[in-house]
């Protein structure tokens, strides 16, 4: 694999954020041996993603030496990828850039999904599908055990302890707390299970995911949004500073590459998954009562806990004469609760379910109005988690944007130094696929929000 020679990777310093080294790709066989395999890699893949507690690998191998059959590869092999970046003094949030940064990660080879004979002579290409090494035991056991514990601490120790991983960080307070059975299911299928039951003081929903410094975290979705921004990345085509600059540098790394994003803006999907109404009933068999909840967005929402502090939804709209925080039967919940399942002390899931009264599932549907998917040059701290800042230029002519500055006095004077209220913003970085390929490192993120930077 080219070693991004043309980035000036050999420099004191690296003139280009796209550098990148490849330190090790090591293929251990089913026996044991080992084969450093980086120069016959062409492309390598690394996704992340705040929906999983797994990194996937994808190796692309261009083999010349009859690789695929001297080893032999048989679909049990392991792989350790250690990749490391330059430093580049660009001012401060950019913790891989002003360091450098280096990932050493371990795999264990899921499949071989490609195989083809290339159109040169005596020449293969194939993938090698990769999964962190703890994702691939968890596929090969099962747990079931009873538990009396608050949900993080809970799936803290299917991670730790069943799983064996030890690198571990709880990010927010849980406050849910159940007493309960884990049936027969994978460690990871369990620690989902126990997630989507997990919630903080605001109700707000935590994630589970696995990040590049091979740390799995249990984050909040509070947490997450009220942190400080890395960064700000704006959509524009020019460059002004010199090149091989610092300032060059920096303007590189804050630039949007590529955006090809599915807006969303569904507001009807978000209503019928329970975003802003609900109807929730409970019918408790102990004390033989029903009761009724009806969820609603604009009375139960806490706006100052939104990434951009403002409402995606208007209640000025109507179906049928209804705006839809008023249509609980949009989404429709029935639970049946057995409150003295463990006695008056202790409670069950479907309890921990009637005290969200909707609200936890309202907040993660919110993280779905507007969506992006966009390419950066690569940044190894960039990870699911994180929070940037997205500026997004007008959409005007010209002549129209030369009269607009003229009638803003105290704005700036450049078309470029205004953005879309609208598009732009606080975002949620959700997933990463950081791609390794022709000497170039690209990080092609999707980002979300939970609310408008303006309002309606």
């Amino acid at each position: 694999m080219a070693k991004a020679g043309r980035n000036n990777f050999g420099a004191n310093k690296s003139l280009s954020p796209g550098a990148y080294k490849i330190d090790k790709v090591v293929l251990t066989a089913h026996d044991g041996a080992e084969y450093n395999i980086e120069n016959l890699v062409v492309k390598l893949t690394l996704t992340e993603s705040l929906y999983s507690a797994n990194i996937i690998a994808q190796i692309s191998i261009k083999d010349t030496t009859n690789f695929f059959e001297s080893t032999p590869l048989i679909g049990q092999e392991k792989v350790r990828i250690k990749v490391s970046t330059k430093p580049n003094s660009v001012g401060k949030g950019f913790a891989s850039r002003l360091f450098g940064k280096k990932i050493d990660l371990n795999f264990i080879v899921t499949e071989y999904p490609l195989y083809a004979s290339s159109e040169e002579e005596h020449t293969n290409v194939y993938n090698i599908a990769c999964v962190s090494d703890h994702a691939y035991y968890s596929r090969l056991s099962k747990i079931s055990r009873s538990f009396t514990n608050t949900t993080d601490e809970e799936i803290k120790k299917i991670i730790t302890e069943d799983l064996g991983f030890e690198d571990f960080e709880i990010n927010g307070q849980a406050t849910s707390r159940m007493k309960g059975i884990i049936r027969w299911q994978t460690p990871l299928e369990a620690a989902e299970w126990l997630r989507k039951k997990t919630y903080d003081e605001s109700f707000s929903p935590f994630f589970l995911y696995h990040s590049l410094d091979n740390t799995i975290r249990l984050s909040s979705l509070h947490e997450l949004m009220t942190a400080e921004e890395y960064h700000t990345y704006q959509d524009e085509r020019e460059f002004s500073q010199d090149p091989n600059s610092d300032a060059d540098y920096a303007q590189r790394a804050s630039r949007i590459l590529d955006i090809a994003s599915n807006l969303k803006l569904g507001k009807v999907y978000q209503g019928a998954n329970g975003g802003w109404a609900s109807e929730n009933n409970y019918l408790d068999y102990s004390y033989k009562t029903y009761t009724k909840y009806d969820y609603n967005y604009d009375n139960d929402f806490d706006q100052s806990l939104t990434l951009n502090k403002k409402t995606p939804l208007s209640t000025q709209f109507d179906v049928n004469g209804e705006p839809l925080n008023l249509m609980p039967q949009s989404h429709l919940e029935h639970v049946s609760i057995n409150n003295l399942s463990y006695g008056e002390e202790s409670l069950n899931y479907n309890k921990l379910k009637e005290d969200t009264n909707g609200k936890t599932l309202a907040i993660e549907e919110a993280l779905e109005t507007i969506s992006h998917d966009i390419k950066l040059f690569g940044d190894m701290e960039l990870n699911p988690g994180t929070v940037i800042k997205l500026k997004f230029p007008k959409a005007a002519d010209p002549g129209i944007m030369k009269k607009l500055l003229a009638s803003m006095p105290f704005m700036p004077k450049s078309a470029r130094d205004l953005y879309d209220k609208h598009l732009s913003g606080r975002h949620l970085v959700t997933s990463v696929t950081h791609l390794f390929e022709g000497g170039d490192y690209f990080s092609e993120i999707r980002v979300k929000k939970d609310s408008f930077g303006m309002e309606v």
